[in-house]
Protein backbone atom coordinates (compact mmCIF):
# COMPACT_ATOMS: atom_id res chain seq x y z
CA UNK A 1 0.00 0.00 0.00
CA UNK A 2 1.63 3.52 -1.04
CA UNK A 3 2.34 6.05 1.64
CA UNK A 4 -0.72 7.96 -0.14
CA UNK A 5 -3.09 5.60 0.22
CA UNK A 6 -2.60 4.97 3.84
CA UNK A 7 -2.97 8.91 4.51
CA UNK A 8 -6.41 8.47 2.57
CA UNK A 9 -7.46 5.72 4.59
CA UNK A 10 -6.56 7.89 7.64
CA UNK A 11 -8.35 10.58 6.27
CA UNK A 12 -11.46 8.56 6.20
CA UNK A 13 -11.00 7.25 9.17
CA UNK A 14 -10.97 10.45 11.09
CA UNK A 15 -14.37 11.60 9.18
CA UNK A 16 -16.30 8.98 10.16
CA UNK A 17 -14.72 8.53 13.62
CA UNK A 18 -15.99 12.60 14.43
CA UNK A 19 -19.59 11.22 12.61
CA UNK A 20 -19.55 8.31 14.92
CA UNK A 21 -18.38 10.44 18.22
CA UNK A 22 -21.88 13.15 17.15
CA UNK A 23 -24.16 10.49 16.76
CA UNK A 24 -24.58 10.93 13.19
CA UNK A 25 -23.21 7.78 11.80
CA UNK A 26 -25.41 5.48 9.77
CA UNK A 27 -24.92 2.18 9.28
CA UNK A 28 -23.24 2.15 6.40
CA UNK A 29 -21.00 4.31 7.85
CA UNK A 30 -20.07 2.16 10.74
CA UNK A 31 -19.03 -0.97 8.45
CA UNK A 32 -17.20 1.41 6.30
CA UNK A 33 -15.49 2.73 9.55
CA UNK A 34 -15.12 -1.22 11.33
CA UNK A 35 -13.52 -2.00 7.16
CA UNK A 36 -10.84 0.82 7.65
CA UNK A 37 -10.00 0.11 10.85
CA UNK A 38 -9.31 -3.29 9.92
CA UNK A 39 -7.27 -2.42 6.64
CA UNK A 40 -5.38 0.15 8.76
CA UNK A 41 -4.54 -2.37 11.58
CA UNK A 42 -2.60 -4.98 9.65
CA UNK A 43 -0.64 -2.54 7.69
CA UNK A 44 -0.16 -0.26 10.96
CA UNK A 45 2.22 -3.60 12.63
CA UNK A 46 4.04 -4.44 9.19
CA UNK A 47 1.81 -7.93 9.08
CA UNK A 48 1.47 -7.77 5.29
CA UNK A 49 4.02 -5.13 3.88
CA UNK A 50 7.21 -3.72 4.96
CA UNK A 51 8.44 -6.47 7.26
CA UNK A 52 8.88 -8.62 3.91
CA UNK A 53 12.18 -9.06 2.42
CA UNK A 54 10.12 -9.29 -0.95
CA UNK A 55 8.37 -5.71 0.11
CA UNK A 56 10.42 -4.65 -3.55
CA UNK A 57 11.11 -7.54 -4.92
CA UNK A 58 13.47 -7.81 -8.21
CA UNK A 59 14.05 -9.97 -10.57
CA UNK A 60 16.96 -11.62 -11.86
CA UNK A 61 18.52 -14.33 -14.23
CA UNK A 62 19.26 -18.07 -13.56
CA UNK A 63 21.41 -20.04 -16.08
CA UNK A 64 18.73 -21.65 -17.68
CA UNK A 65 17.71 -25.39 -17.28
CA UNK A 66 19.71 -27.47 -20.31
CA UNK A 67 15.90 -28.14 -22.06
CA UNK A 68 13.15 -26.05 -20.82
CA UNK A 69 9.40 -28.05 -20.10
CA UNK A 70 7.21 -27.20 -22.62
CA UNK A 71 3.88 -28.37 -20.54
CA UNK A 72 3.66 -27.77 -15.96
CA UNK A 73 0.57 -29.63 -14.55
CA UNK A 74 0.30 -29.06 -10.83
CA UNK A 75 -1.17 -30.89 -8.69
CA UNK A 76 -2.80 -30.29 -5.47
CA UNK A 77 -5.41 -32.74 -2.83
CA UNK A 78 -6.88 -30.82 0.05
CA UNK A 79 -6.38 -31.82 3.63
CA UNK A 80 -4.35 -35.21 2.25
CA UNK A 81 -1.49 -37.38 4.77
CA UNK A 82 1.02 -39.53 3.99
CA UNK A 83 -1.72 -42.64 3.51
CA UNK A 84 -1.12 -43.72 0.38
CA UNK A 85 0.01 -47.08 -0.92
CA UNK A 86 4.02 -45.43 -2.38
CA UNK A 87 4.45 -43.92 1.02
CA UNK A 88 4.12 -47.26 2.79
CA UNK A 89 0.71 -47.02 3.46
CA UNK A 90 -1.68 -50.40 3.05
CA UNK A 91 -4.84 -49.28 4.35
CA UNK A 92 -5.84 -47.40 0.71
CA UNK A 93 -6.05 -48.53 -2.91
CA UNK A 94 -4.15 -46.09 -4.77
CA UNK A 95 -2.72 -47.75 -7.64
CA UNK A 96 -2.21 -44.47 -9.85
CA UNK A 97 -0.32 -42.75 -7.35
CA UNK A 98 2.02 -45.29 -6.80
CA UNK A 99 2.64 -45.71 -10.52
CA UNK A 100 3.00 -42.08 -10.26
CA UNK A 101 5.28 -42.70 -7.95
CA UNK A 102 7.12 -45.54 -9.14
CA UNK A 103 7.98 -43.48 -12.66
CA UNK A 104 9.38 -39.99 -11.01
CA UNK A 105 11.11 -39.07 -8.51
CA UNK A 106 9.46 -39.43 -4.25
CA UNK A 107 10.20 -37.20 -1.55
CA UNK A 108 10.11 -38.64 1.87
CA UNK A 109 10.59 -35.29 3.56
CA UNK A 110 8.49 -33.07 1.52
CA UNK A 111 6.69 -30.32 3.88
CA UNK A 112 3.69 -27.20 3.93
CA UNK A 113 4.88 -24.08 5.30
CA UNK A 114 2.31 -24.01 7.23
CA UNK A 115 -0.92 -26.53 8.01
CA UNK A 116 -4.10 -24.73 6.39
CA UNK A 117 -5.32 -24.31 3.01
CA UNK A 118 -4.94 -20.78 2.42
CA UNK A 119 -1.36 -19.71 4.08
CA UNK A 120 -0.44 -23.31 2.50
CA UNK A 121 -1.24 -22.21 -0.58
CA UNK A 122 -0.21 -18.89 -0.71
CA UNK A 123 3.53 -20.29 0.01
CA UNK A 124 3.34 -22.30 -2.75
CA UNK A 125 2.33 -19.69 -5.44
CA UNK A 126 4.69 -17.15 -4.04
CA UNK A 127 7.61 -19.18 -2.81
CA UNK A 128 7.18 -16.84 0.33
CA UNK A 129 6.12 -17.94 3.95
CA UNK A 130 2.79 -16.89 5.18
CA UNK A 131 4.69 -14.44 7.58
CA UNK A 132 6.19 -13.39 4.41
CA UNK A 133 3.49 -13.01 2.06
CA UNK A 134 0.56 -11.64 4.72
CA UNK A 135 -1.71 -14.59 3.76
CA UNK A 136 -2.14 -15.45 7.80
CA UNK A 137 -5.47 -17.11 7.78
CA UNK A 138 -8.25 -18.33 5.49
CA UNK A 139 -8.72 -16.56 2.22
CA UNK A 140 -12.63 -16.34 2.76
CA UNK A 141 -12.56 -15.25 5.95
CA UNK A 142 -11.03 -12.00 5.29
CA UNK A 143 -6.89 -12.80 5.46
CA UNK A 144 -4.92 -11.85 2.48
CA UNK A 145 -1.45 -11.63 1.04
CA UNK A 146 0.00 -8.21 0.28
CA UNK A 147 -1.10 -6.96 -3.08
CA UNK A 148 1.41 -7.22 -5.99
CA UNK A 149 3.71 -9.96 -5.00
CA UNK A 150 5.05 -12.08 -8.46
CA UNK A 151 3.47 -15.38 -8.09
CA UNK A 152 4.10 -18.71 -10.36
CA UNK A 153 0.88 -17.85 -12.20
CA UNK A 154 1.98 -14.18 -13.34
CA UNK A 155 5.96 -15.35 -13.73
CA UNK A 156 4.86 -18.43 -16.02
CA UNK A 157 2.51 -16.13 -18.03
CA UNK A 158 5.23 -14.00 -18.42
CA UNK A 159 7.22 -16.75 -20.05
CA UNK A 160 4.78 -17.25 -22.56
CA UNK A 161 2.88 -20.37 -21.19
CA UNK A 162 -1.22 -20.35 -21.63
CA UNK A 163 -2.00 -20.74 -18.04
CA UNK A 164 -4.96 -22.31 -16.48
CA UNK A 165 -6.88 -23.12 -13.46
CA UNK A 166 -9.15 -26.22 -12.31
CA UNK A 167 -10.83 -25.83 -8.59
CA UNK A 168 -9.92 -23.80 -5.71
CA UNK A 169 -7.43 -21.21 -5.43
CA UNK A 170 -8.24 -19.75 -1.92
CA UNK A 171 -5.64 -17.23 -1.63
CA UNK A 172 -6.67 -13.57 -1.72
CA UNK A 173 -6.35 -10.75 -3.51
CA UNK A 174 -7.54 -13.09 -5.95
CA UNK A 175 -6.92 -10.81 -9.45
CA UNK A 176 -3.14 -10.92 -8.79
CA UNK A 177 -3.13 -14.65 -10.70
CA UNK A 178 -3.54 -14.08 -14.25
CA UNK A 179 -5.09 -16.94 -15.29
CA UNK A 180 -6.46 -17.07 -19.00
CA UNK A 181 -8.75 -20.15 -18.08
CA UNK A 182 -10.15 -20.55 -15.22
CA UNK A 183 -13.12 -23.17 -13.99
CA UNK A 184 -13.16 -22.84 -10.09
CA UNK A 185 -16.38 -25.01 -8.94
CA UNK A 186 -14.91 -26.72 -6.10
CA UNK A 187 -17.74 -30.00 -6.49
CA UNK A 188 -17.03 -31.34 -9.54
CA UNK A 189 -13.30 -31.37 -8.81
CA UNK A 190 -14.59 -35.12 -6.71
CA UNK A 191 -16.37 -36.43 -9.71
CA UNK A 192 -13.24 -38.34 -11.91
CA UNK A 193 -15.73 -38.03 -15.24
CA UNK A 194 -15.92 -34.28 -14.26
CA UNK A 195 -12.29 -33.80 -13.99
CA UNK A 196 -11.20 -35.80 -16.53
CA UNK A 197 -13.65 -33.57 -19.22
CA UNK A 198 -12.26 -30.57 -17.76
CA UNK A 199 -8.68 -31.96 -17.90
CA UNK A 200 -9.20 -32.85 -21.72
CA UNK A 201 -10.89 -29.36 -22.71
CA UNK A 202 -7.78 -27.54 -21.29
CA UNK A 203 -5.86 -29.46 -23.11
CA UNK A 204 -8.05 -29.07 -26.28
CA UNK A 205 -8.36 -25.46 -26.16
CA UNK A 206 -4.26 -25.32 -25.34
CA UNK A 207 -3.38 -27.02 -28.68
CA UNK A 208 -0.29 -27.30 -28.98
CA UNK A 209 0.45 -24.32 -26.99
CA UNK A 210 3.12 -25.07 -24.00
CA UNK A 211 0.84 -24.82 -20.90
CA UNK A 212 0.70 -24.64 -16.92
CA UNK A 213 -2.61 -26.17 -15.43
CA UNK A 214 -3.27 -25.88 -11.55
CA UNK A 215 -5.57 -28.60 -10.73
CA UNK A 216 -6.50 -28.58 -7.61
CA UNK A 217 -8.72 -31.32 -5.98
CA UNK A 218 -11.40 -31.52 -3.18
CA UNK A 219 -10.96 -34.58 -1.82
CA UNK A 220 -10.23 -35.65 0.80
CA UNK A 221 -11.33 -32.93 2.37
CA UNK A 222 -14.23 -32.62 4.81
CA UNK A 223 -17.33 -33.56 4.11
CA UNK A 224 -16.21 -36.74 3.43
CA UNK A 225 -18.12 -38.26 1.02
CA UNK A 226 -18.52 -41.46 0.77
CA UNK A 227 -19.80 -41.81 -2.73
CA UNK A 228 -19.62 -39.00 -5.66
CA UNK A 229 -20.70 -40.91 -9.23
CA UNK A 230 -20.36 -44.32 -7.73
CA UNK A 231 -16.62 -43.48 -6.89
CA UNK A 232 -14.48 -45.14 -5.41
CA UNK A 233 -15.17 -48.51 -6.33
CA UNK A 234 -13.43 -49.09 -2.98
CA UNK A 235 -14.84 -48.08 0.67
CA UNK A 236 -13.28 -48.65 4.32
CA UNK A 237 -15.47 -49.73 7.08
CA UNK A 238 -14.95 -47.89 10.43
CA UNK A 239 -13.86 -51.83 11.01
CA UNK A 240 -11.39 -51.59 8.25
CA UNK A 241 -9.60 -48.33 8.88
CA UNK A 242 -9.33 -48.30 12.69
CA UNK A 243 -7.72 -44.99 13.50
CA UNK A 244 -4.17 -43.16 12.38
CA UNK A 245 -1.32 -43.48 14.70
CA UNK A 246 -0.92 -39.82 15.44
CA UNK A 247 -4.04 -39.48 16.57
CA UNK A 248 -3.94 -41.20 20.04
CA UNK A 249 -7.50 -42.02 20.52
CA UNK A 250 -9.72 -44.52 19.59
CA UNK A 251 -13.45 -43.85 19.20
CA UNK A 252 -16.43 -45.36 17.19
CA UNK A 253 -16.73 -42.02 16.02
CA UNK A 254 -12.93 -41.35 14.76
CA UNK A 255 -12.74 -44.57 13.77
CA UNK A 256 -15.88 -43.91 11.40
CA UNK A 257 -14.62 -40.51 10.41
CA UNK A 258 -10.72 -42.22 9.14
CA UNK A 259 -13.00 -44.80 7.17
CA UNK A 260 -14.33 -41.60 5.36
CA UNK A 261 -11.44 -40.16 4.70
CA UNK A 262 -9.37 -43.01 3.43
CA UNK A 263 -12.59 -43.77 1.56
CA UNK A 264 -11.56 -40.29 -0.04
CA UNK A 265 -8.35 -40.99 -0.62
CA UNK A 266 -9.08 -44.09 -3.03
CA UNK A 267 -11.59 -41.73 -4.73
CA UNK A 268 -8.69 -39.13 -5.40
CA UNK A 269 -6.72 -42.12 -6.78
CA UNK A 270 -9.55 -43.04 -9.62
CA UNK A 271 -9.52 -39.09 -10.19
CA UNK A 272 -5.51 -38.77 -10.58
CA UNK A 273 -5.82 -42.14 -13.13
CA UNK A 274 -8.16 -40.04 -15.34
CA UNK A 275 -6.13 -37.16 -15.35
CA UNK A 276 -2.80 -39.55 -15.93
CA UNK A 277 -4.51 -41.51 -19.04
CA UNK A 278 -5.36 -38.05 -20.33
CA UNK A 279 -1.94 -36.75 -20.54
CA UNK A 280 -1.63 -40.32 -22.36
CA UNK A 281 -4.07 -40.24 -25.08
CA UNK A 282 -2.68 -36.52 -26.13
CA UNK A 283 0.87 -37.82 -26.49
CA UNK A 284 1.74 -35.53 -23.71
CA UNK A 285 3.74 -37.93 -20.97
CA UNK A 286 6.85 -36.80 -22.09
CA UNK A 287 6.25 -33.37 -22.69
CA UNK A 288 4.76 -32.41 -19.22
CA UNK A 289 6.57 -31.98 -15.97
CA UNK A 290 3.18 -33.80 -13.24
CA UNK A 291 3.79 -32.62 -9.74
CA UNK A 292 1.31 -34.08 -7.44
CA UNK A 293 1.10 -32.40 -3.67
CA UNK A 294 -1.42 -32.13 -0.65
CA UNK A 295 -1.94 -28.58 0.82
CA UNK A 296 -1.97 -30.06 4.53
CA UNK A 297 -2.55 -33.17 6.75
CA UNK A 298 -5.69 -34.60 7.18
CA UNK A 299 -8.18 -32.72 9.31
CA UNK A 300 -8.07 -35.08 11.40
CA UNK A 301 -7.03 -35.04 15.33
CA UNK A 302 -3.12 -34.11 15.82
CA UNK A 303 -2.91 -33.10 11.85
CA UNK A 304 -4.46 -29.83 10.13
CA UNK A 305 -3.56 -26.58 11.79
CA UNK A 306 -1.11 -27.91 13.65
CA UNK A 307 2.73 -27.74 13.59
CA UNK A 308 2.78 -31.69 13.98
CA UNK A 309 4.25 -33.82 11.26
CA UNK A 310 0.95 -35.13 10.25
CA UNK A 311 -0.26 -31.74 10.04
CA UNK A 312 3.06 -30.49 8.03
CA UNK A 313 4.17 -33.16 6.15
CA UNK A 314 2.90 -34.26 2.70
CA UNK A 315 3.10 -36.47 -0.54
CA UNK A 316 5.55 -34.97 -3.10
CA UNK A 317 5.41 -36.51 -6.34
CA UNK A 318 7.25 -35.34 -9.29
CA UNK A 319 7.17 -36.95 -12.90
CA UNK A 320 9.48 -35.53 -16.34
CA UNK A 321 9.11 -38.68 -18.15
CA UNK A 322 12.70 -38.98 -20.09
CA UNK A 323 14.26 -35.96 -18.46
CA UNK A 324 14.29 -37.64 -14.08
CA UNK A 325 14.88 -40.87 -13.41
CA UNK A 326 13.00 -42.54 -11.26
CA UNK A 327 14.30 -42.10 -7.43
CA UNK A 328 13.30 -41.71 -4.07
CA UNK A 329 14.91 -38.49 -2.33
CA UNK A 330 15.18 -37.97 1.66
CA UNK A 331 15.95 -34.68 1.97
CA UNK A 332 13.91 -32.47 3.96
CA UNK A 333 12.12 -29.87 1.12
CA UNK A 334 9.37 -27.68 1.66
CA UNK A 335 6.82 -26.43 -0.67
CA UNK A 336 8.78 -22.91 -1.07
CA UNK A 337 11.10 -24.36 -3.03
CA UNK A 338 8.52 -25.25 -5.84
CA UNK A 339 8.22 -21.52 -7.39
CA UNK A 340 12.19 -21.82 -8.11
CA UNK A 341 12.31 -25.32 -9.19
CA UNK A 342 8.96 -25.01 -11.60
CA UNK A 343 10.86 -21.40 -13.15
CA UNK A 344 14.07 -22.80 -13.36
CA UNK A 345 12.51 -25.66 -15.89
CA UNK A 346 10.58 -23.04 -17.31
CA UNK A 347 14.08 -21.07 -17.99
CA UNK A 348 12.22 -18.47 -16.68
CA UNK A 349 13.60 -15.80 -14.20
CA UNK A 350 13.35 -15.81 -10.75
CA UNK A 351 12.84 -13.16 -8.12
CA UNK A 352 15.29 -12.50 -5.73
CA UNK A 353 15.45 -13.15 -2.29
CA UNK A 354 13.01 -16.00 -1.89
CA UNK A 355 13.75 -18.42 1.20
CA UNK A 356 13.36 -21.59 -0.78
CA UNK A 357 15.91 -23.27 -4.28
CA UNK A 358 15.53 -25.11 -6.76
CA UNK A 359 14.97 -28.77 -6.13
CA UNK A 360 16.36 -29.32 -10.28
CA UNK A 361 19.43 -31.19 -8.47
CA UNK A 362 17.71 -33.53 -6.34
CA UNK A 363 15.45 -34.48 -9.58
CA UNK A 364 18.55 -34.90 -11.38
CA UNK A 365 19.45 -37.38 -9.15
CA UNK A 366 22.91 -35.31 -7.86
CA UNK A 367 24.07 -35.55 -4.31
CA UNK A 368 25.24 -32.43 -2.50
CA UNK A 369 25.07 -30.20 0.48
CA UNK A 370 21.19 -29.67 1.29
CA UNK A 371 19.44 -27.64 3.86
CA UNK A 372 19.88 -29.01 7.48
CA UNK A 373 16.71 -27.73 9.00
CA UNK A 374 13.14 -27.11 8.07
CA UNK A 375 10.75 -24.36 9.51
CA UNK A 376 7.34 -24.36 9.28
CA UNK A 377 4.90 -22.10 11.23
CA UNK A 378 0.89 -21.56 12.45
CA UNK A 379 -0.31 -18.22 12.56
CA UNK A 380 -4.48 -18.25 12.32
CA UNK A 381 -7.18 -20.35 10.29
CA UNK A 382 -10.64 -19.04 11.04
CA UNK A 383 -11.21 -16.36 13.99
CA UNK A 384 -11.30 -19.35 16.70
CA UNK A 385 -8.41 -20.27 15.68
CA UNK A 386 -5.32 -17.95 16.33
CA UNK A 387 -2.74 -20.04 17.65
CA UNK A 388 0.74 -18.65 16.54
CA UNK A 389 3.19 -20.95 16.59
CA UNK A 390 7.01 -21.73 14.82
CA UNK A 391 8.53 -25.16 14.60
CA UNK A 392 11.77 -26.34 13.16
CA UNK A 393 13.59 -29.90 12.77
CA UNK A 394 16.56 -31.15 11.69
CA UNK A 395 17.10 -34.84 10.70
CA UNK A 396 15.83 -36.15 14.28
CA UNK A 397 14.22 -33.49 16.61
CA UNK A 398 11.73 -31.26 16.47
CA UNK A 399 11.24 -27.74 18.21
CA UNK A 400 7.67 -26.50 18.81
CA UNK A 401 7.37 -23.29 19.90
CA UNK A 402 4.00 -21.49 20.88
CA UNK A 403 3.86 -18.07 21.09
CA UNK A 404 1.11 -18.18 23.34
CA UNK A 405 0.20 -19.64 26.84
CA UNK A 406 -3.23 -19.59 26.57
CA UNK A 407 -4.16 -20.12 22.46
CA UNK A 408 -7.60 -19.15 21.47
CA UNK A 409 -7.84 -22.55 19.61
CA UNK A 410 -10.37 -25.21 19.31
CA UNK A 411 -9.42 -29.14 18.38
CA UNK A 412 -10.96 -30.86 14.74
CA UNK A 413 -13.92 -32.24 15.27
CA UNK A 414 -14.69 -35.43 17.13
CA UNK A 415 -12.11 -34.58 20.09
CA UNK A 416 -12.85 -32.52 22.38
CA UNK A 417 -9.89 -29.98 23.86
CA UNK A 418 -10.48 -32.15 27.21
CA UNK A 419 -10.34 -35.21 25.87
CA UNK A 420 -7.06 -34.06 23.75
CA UNK A 421 -5.35 -32.85 26.91
CA UNK A 422 -5.10 -36.44 28.05
CA UNK A 423 -3.56 -37.36 25.29
CA UNK A 424 -1.11 -34.02 24.58
CA UNK A 425 -1.01 -32.42 27.88
CA UNK A 426 1.83 -30.17 26.83
CA UNK A 427 0.02 -28.98 23.88
CA UNK A 428 -3.41 -28.82 24.16
CA UNK A 429 -2.34 -26.29 27.02
CA UNK A 430 -0.37 -24.35 24.61
CA UNK A 431 2.39 -25.12 26.43
CA UNK A 432 5.77 -22.59 25.59
CA UNK A 433 8.27 -25.20 24.22
CA UNK A 434 7.86 -28.72 22.71
CA UNK A 435 10.78 -30.93 21.85
CA UNK A 436 10.71 -34.53 20.36
CA UNK A 437 12.76 -36.93 19.20
CA UNK A 438 11.35 -38.15 15.54
CA UNK A 439 13.01 -41.10 15.92
CA UNK A 440 11.74 -42.65 18.60
CA UNK A 441 8.65 -41.01 19.33
CA UNK A 442 7.37 -40.08 15.40
CA UNK A 443 3.83 -39.53 16.73
CA UNK A 444 5.01 -36.93 18.75
CA UNK A 445 3.69 -37.75 22.07
CA UNK A 446 6.75 -37.44 24.55
CA UNK A 447 7.73 -33.80 25.35
CA UNK A 448 11.72 -33.81 25.99
CA UNK A 449 11.81 -29.99 26.21
CA UNK A 450 13.76 -29.50 29.80
CA UNK A 451 15.48 -32.99 29.53
CA UNK A 452 18.91 -32.17 31.06
CA UNK A 453 20.52 -34.92 28.05
CA UNK A 454 19.02 -32.84 25.20
CA UNK A 455 20.02 -29.54 26.74
CA UNK A 456 22.30 -28.65 23.81
CA UNK A 457 19.79 -29.85 20.73
CA UNK A 458 17.06 -27.76 22.19
CA UNK A 459 19.23 -24.59 22.73
CA UNK A 460 20.98 -25.77 19.21
CA UNK A 461 17.29 -25.81 17.83
CA UNK A 462 15.60 -22.82 19.92
CA UNK A 463 19.32 -20.87 18.06
CA UNK A 464 18.31 -21.98 14.89
CA UNK A 465 15.02 -21.13 14.97
CA UNK A 466 15.14 -17.36 16.24
CA UNK A 467 18.09 -17.26 13.44
CA UNK A 468 15.38 -18.17 10.61
CA UNK A 469 12.77 -15.85 12.11
CA UNK A 470 14.81 -13.01 11.81
CA UNK A 471 16.24 -13.85 8.38
CA UNK A 472 12.90 -14.14 7.27
CA UNK A 473 12.20 -10.96 9.15
CA UNK A 474 9.58 -12.39 11.19
CA UNK A 475 6.54 -9.49 12.30
CA UNK A 476 5.77 -11.33 15.30
CA UNK A 477 9.35 -11.33 16.93
CA UNK A 478 8.02 -7.71 17.93
CA UNK A 479 6.02 -8.08 21.24
CA UNK A 480 3.66 -4.89 19.77
CA UNK A 481 2.98 -6.85 16.90
CA UNK A 482 2.25 -10.24 18.72
CA UNK A 483 0.21 -8.31 21.04
CA UNK A 484 -1.54 -6.72 17.83
CA UNK A 485 -1.75 -9.86 16.02
CA UNK A 486 -3.87 -11.66 19.04
CA UNK A 487 -6.30 -8.58 20.19
CA UNK A 488 -6.99 -7.62 16.78
CA UNK A 489 -6.17 -10.51 14.90
CA UNK A 490 -9.43 -12.63 16.25
CA UNK A 491 -12.05 -9.11 15.80
CA UNK A 492 -10.91 -8.24 12.76
CA UNK A 493 -11.45 -11.39 11.10
CA UNK A 494 -14.60 -11.98 12.90
CA UNK A 495 -15.59 -8.72 11.22
CA UNK A 496 -14.84 -9.75 8.09
CA UNK A 497 -16.78 -13.03 8.21
CA UNK A 498 -19.87 -11.11 9.33
CA UNK A 499 -19.64 -8.79 6.24
CA UNK A 500 -19.04 -11.27 3.85
CA UNK A 501 -21.97 -13.45 5.41
CA UNK A 502 -23.95 -9.96 4.71
CA UNK A 503 -22.96 -10.05 1.02
CA UNK A 504 -23.50 -14.14 0.39
CA UNK A 505 -26.99 -12.88 1.47
CA UNK A 506 -27.04 -10.07 -0.60
CA UNK A 507 -26.05 -11.77 -4.10
CA UNK A 508 -28.71 -15.33 -2.91
CA UNK A 509 -31.40 -12.55 -2.70
CA UNK A 510 -30.26 -10.61 -5.99
CA UNK A 511 -29.90 -13.67 -8.22
CA UNK A 512 -33.27 -15.25 -6.81
CA UNK A 513 -35.47 -11.99 -7.70
CA UNK A 514 -35.92 -10.96 -3.91
CA UNK A 515 -35.60 -8.08 -1.76
CA UNK A 516 -31.73 -7.84 -1.21
CA UNK A 517 -31.16 -7.12 2.68
CA UNK A 518 -29.20 -4.39 3.81
CA UNK A 519 -28.45 -4.98 7.21
CA UNK A 520 -26.88 -7.69 9.61
CA UNK A 521 -28.27 -8.96 12.71
CA UNK A 522 -28.22 -7.04 16.18
CA UNK A 523 -25.94 -9.14 17.94
CA UNK A 524 -23.28 -8.71 14.43
CA UNK A 525 -24.08 -4.74 14.37
CA UNK A 526 -22.99 -4.70 18.16
CA UNK A 527 -19.74 -6.76 17.76
CA UNK A 528 -19.23 -3.99 14.73
CA UNK A 529 -19.68 -1.14 16.84
CA UNK A 530 -17.42 -2.83 19.70
CA UNK A 531 -15.03 -3.28 17.38
CA UNK A 532 -15.03 -0.16 15.39
CA UNK A 533 -14.92 2.10 18.46
CA UNK A 534 -11.80 0.48 20.10
CA UNK A 535 -8.54 1.77 19.72
CA UNK A 536 -4.96 0.66 20.64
Amino acid sequence: MSDAAMVAMQEARKVLLEEKQKGLATREGAIALTQLETAILWRENDLLTQNSPNADIAIKSQDPAPDAVKHLLLITADDLGMQLGCYGYRGVTTPNLDRLAGEGVRFNRAYVTAASCSPSRASLLTGLYPHQNGQLGLAHLGSSMRPGLPNLISLLKKRGYRTGQIGKLHVEPEGDFPFDDKKIDIEPTRDPQAVRSLCERFLRDSGDHPFFLYLNLFDPHKPFARDIAGSPKVKLSPAQAGVLPFMGQDTKELRQETADYLTCVNRLDEIMGGVLEVLRERGLEKGTLVVFLSDNGPELPRGKVTCFEAGTQVPLLVRWTGRFRPGVREELVSTIDLLPTFLALANAPVPAGLPGRSLVPLLEGQAGPWRETLATEFNSHEPRMINPQRALRDGRYKLILTLLKDPALNWPDGLTLESYRKIQPEAGRGEFVELYDLESDPEEFKNLAGTPGLKEVEARLRRELEEWRRETKDPLLDPGNLRAFIREGGQALETQVILKELHRKQEEARKAGQPIPNTVTPAEMEKLRSFSSHKK
